[in-house]
């Protein structure tokens, strides 16, 4: 069974990923990561989900080793005037 890791899972297109995602290949192969925790009642907490700081080198490697997903999709994103105040936000990842 395919297993995916999904950063920016909080996000607008990452929260209806997870929930696609976790539809065709089940909850438990579907990881969902976001910087932040989820408000109570997210369908995110339906199955696997893990803070994490996508800036973070340390912790993305821990997640993979753990998981081990063989497909990965990268929703984390910042809002524009964020990022054009921080640039270097967007190149560490």
């Amino acid at each position: 069974m395919k297993k995916i890791m999904i950063t920016g899972a909080l996000g607008q297109i990452g929260t209806e990923l997870v929930v696609k995602c976790r539809a065709l290949y089940g909850n438990d192969n579907v990881l969902a990561t976001d910087i932040r925790e989820p408000e109570a009642g997210s369908p995110i907490m339906d199955g696997p989900f893990e803070i994490l700081d996508v800036t973070d080198k340390t912790r993305m490697y821990q997640l993979v080793e753990s998981f081990q997903p063989d497909t990965f999709m990268h929703m984390a994103a910042l809002l524009s005037a964020t990022a054009e105040q921080n640039p270097l936000f967007c190149v560490g990842t």
